[in-house]
């Protein structure tokens, strides 16, 4: 919003009226108030009559309470009917609200709307489950989205309560768990690779590209995305991948004393809601000791805390199709959001871009998602697993890891190892020496990094680090 053409300010309703107009807002929707979801949204709204400030995000409130539970009784319930006793139970209210601007040229304001929501109203599941369906439906519904006269409306930030979070798995398999499990000490970065190409391979192949890079020193593979699986097809490809990894000494299982390095192997089981359970179970019999899916077109986090009960086996939330809900920086759902829910779900690992990286989300949102996820004790050794991917080679780590932090991060790169002139082992190994050098001299720049390949006779890593 251009600020020449901002007529008021957010302290100016703050200071002279906010109260008031919450008061009018919560007119009739009085109940005990207990429990409540909290959900702050952002708005930009026509108004075209500018002689009255705060007039369309007012209105955007008085939309979001009457259409998203319901109006008081006087305004809507059938006078020949009494009111039913826990009538006002169901009803959302305003606990605060901020004018950020009027654009007097478009006739748009802007402004945030919190929303609390009793949990009366939606919690509507078996006792001790997790109404995410009926949640999301309730706080991203029609009325937070659909009026013709939104120009942007986003949900920012919630707030769960106790008695909801308390719900869900959380962290089954926390980074400090995953490190545990791979016998890594906390100096100790955790690699992984995604197995290019991405589709249309063999068993053969795919064996021999994750066993390449695990006895190269990755911690962790994952399949891509595009690789889709019959049923039939998974114990063939993951059962030759496991086997394999076996008798090069690897150790998949879950024995307290291994009989060899540990690996974490994740094949890609995304498919209709209803077969998920099947591909996991398949998966999981064939040697897999990890699983990777994408909760938006999978039958969304309620798989995971599914897959994780059943299982009790680290979850890689891929993030494709996120971006249908979290790409725009106007419209959905922040990405901040998703990442909470995976956690809270279950996931042990989910990808965060790479800073100056081609995807997103962009450098900003990485900021607050790595703020969130802390807030919510989702982060450090207790936490969910971050991986930073895309775009991720040798030459970007220590810029990464310098803006992100080297606690519960993964460092998972694809392209750039397999498309090693040496090879995916060398492609594992120019990763480590790039970390070995962030870690020694805290080097986040491509000509510093150069230098050190030099110096100590990295061959992987100066291949790749062209002048």
């Amino acid at each position: 919003m251009n600020k020449a053409e901002t007529v008021f300010s957010q302290n100016s309703i703050e200071n002279e009226s906010r109260n008031k107009i919450i008061s009018r807002l919560n007119e009739g929707r009085e109940n005990s108030r207990k429990n409540p979801l909290e959900v702050t949204y952002y708005f930009q709204v026509s108004n075209p009559d500018g002689s009255k400030p705060y007039a369309g995000i007012v209105k955007t409130a008085e939309m979001l309470l009457a259409h998203g539970t319901l109006k008081p009784w006087r305004n809507e319930g059938n006078k020949s009917f009494k009111k039913p006793q826990d009538y006002d139970e169901y009803m959302s209210w305003v606990t605060d609200i901020t004018f950020i601007g009027h654009n007097r040229k478009s006739h748009v304001e802007s402004g945030t709307i919190t929303v609390a929501y009793p949990l009366y109203f939606f919690d509507k599941c078996a006792k001790g489950k997790v109404p995410l369906a009926q949640m999301l439906e309730t706080i991203a519904g029609e009325s937070m989205f659909a009026f013709s006269f939104y120009e942007s409306a986003r949900i920012i930030d919630i707030r769960l309560p106790d008695k909801l979070r308390k719900r869900f798995p959380g962290q089954k398999w926390p980074n400090k768990r995953i490190r545990k499990y791979l016998g890594l000490k906390n100096n100790e970065p955790i690699i992984g690779t995604i197995v290019k190409p991405k589709t249309g391979i063999t068993p053969e192949i795919l064996s021999e590209s994750v066993l390449a890079a695990a006895k190269a020193g990755a911690n962790f593979t994952k399949m891509d995305e595009n690789m889709h699986f019959r049923l039939e097809d998974i114990r063939t490809f993951v059962g030759k991948v496991v086997s394999d990894l076996r008798n090069a000494g690897f150790d998949l299982g879950r024995s307290s004393v291994p009989t060899g390095r540990r690996f974490l192997f994740a094949p890609h089981i995304t498919t209709d809601p209803d077969m998920m359970m099947s591909y996991a179970e398949e998966a999981v019999k064939a040697g897999a000791n990890a699983l990777m899916f994408s909760p938006y077109y999978g039958g969304g986090f309620q798989k995971i805390i599914e897959i994780v009960k059943k299982f009790d086996i680290p979850v890689y939330a891929h993030t494709a199709g996120m971006n249908v809900f979290c790409g725009s920086g106007t419209w959905g759902i922040h990405p901040k959001i998703m990442y909470l829910l995976a956690a809270l779900s279950g996931a042990a690992f989910m990808q965060i871009t790479g800073f100056n990286s081609y995807l997103k989300p962009n450098d900003s949102e990485k900021k607050e998602i790595l703020e969130y996820m802390s807030r919510n004790e989702f982060s450090g050794e207790d936490g969910m697993t971050l991986a930073i991917a895309g775009g991720i080679g040798p030459e970007n780590i220590g810029y990464n890891l310098e803006c992100m932090g080297e606690d519960d991060k993964m460092i998972l790169a694809g392209t750039s190892v397999y498309g090693h002139p040496a090879g995916p082992g060398a492609g594992v190994s120019s990763l480590i020496q790039a970390y070995q050098g962030y870690k020694e001299k805290k080097i986040t720049h491509k000509e510093e990094l150069i230098l050190y390949a030099k110096e100590n006779n990295y061959n992987e890593l100066g291949n790749v680090l062209k002048p």
